[in-house]
């Protein structure tokens, strides 16, 4: 249902009636009595009919996807002091990314996957994985890139730096480590570049955890690049001999997300194979 285009209610010289069964809506409170109130402003009862509960219905979830996008909005104007993405990540797109390859499964995949979440059809996500220099952040920013050109939050960072942006979160005003960690759970995106490849403590783990869990339970997709395969990645990031939380944070990743291997290093005309996991 196109709600900026439904008529749901019709004024009258009598008053309002439902846009879908003709029935008569009653004004809600006393303001419509005043001879000179616009009829127009008067806030109608909902009507109950099928077509009605089922507009308000969409109506509300548009509502709440507004305030919660723009809670979002600004909790990050609060904790960067410039754009989210690096001006860099900003000049990439996969049609740039798609001439130097022959092959073009890869792109038309992760076309594919961000175009299911900018509808909001996506509830997996996406792991890219493979060796330095094979563009594995250029693929994760053209998903960003896409996804905000259509009015979507994305937040993109390596995993240190979210950890940064809660620890920062102690020592600003009006900021809390649950409002941190709320938003990068609740971002339409989050993408976490080069994971594994740092060096975080037990605690940060933790915090990890619980925004990539909150995004499982919520249906929300996430984007990791790495270069580590499943097993590598738990070593790198087990501490002290502790592989619990590395172990718990991979089994969630595997079960969240689809899977693609690039193998050959980016060139001109140069191909690029994926795994045999695809995109459904």
């Amino acid at each position: 249902m196109d709600l900026k285009n439904s008529n749901y209610k019709v004024i009258t010289n009598e008053g309002a009636k439902c846009g879908f069964c003709n029935k008569n809506l009653k004004p809600i409170g006393l303001d419509y009595l005043y001879a000179n109130y616009d009829k127009n402003m008067i806030e109608y009862e909902r009507c109950n009919c099928e077509k009605a509960i089922q507009f308000w219905k969409e109506f509300d979830l548009e509502q709440e996807e507004k305030q919660r996008q723009e809670k979002n909005r600004k909790i990050i104007n609060n904790i960067y002091k410039d754009n989210y993405m690096k001006k860099r990540l900003q000049k990439y797109n996969f049609e740039n990314f798609s001439d130097t390859y022959k092959e073009k499964n890869v792109i038309n995949q992760l076309i594919k996957f961000t175009d299911l979440c900018i509808k909001s059809e996506m509830k997996n996500g996406l792991i890219i994985s493979g060796n330095i220099g094979y563009e594995k952040t250029y693929l994760a920013a053209c998903i960003a890139n896409k996804m905000i050109e259509n009015n979507k939050i994305v937040l993109m960072e390596k995993g240190g730096s979210i950890i940064d942006k809660i620890k920062e979160s102690f020592n600003k005003e009006g900021l809390s480590e649950i409002e941190i960690i709320e938003l990068y759970s609740n971002v339409d995106m989050l993408i976490i570049d080069d994971f594994g490849n740092e060096n975080l403590s037990k605690w940060a783990l933790e915090k990890l955890y619980k925004i990539i869990s909150n995004r499982y339970d919520n249906e929300l997709p996430i984007v990791i690049t790495t270069r580590y395969n499943k097993e590598q990645l738990i070593e790198q990031l087990s501490t002290e001999k502790d592989t619990e939380i590395a172990e718990e944070i991979v089994k969630v990743l595997n079960e969240m997300c689809y899977g693609i291997a690039i193998t050959e290093e980016r060139k001109t005309k140069e191909k690029v194979s994926i795994s045999d996991q695809t995109i459904c």
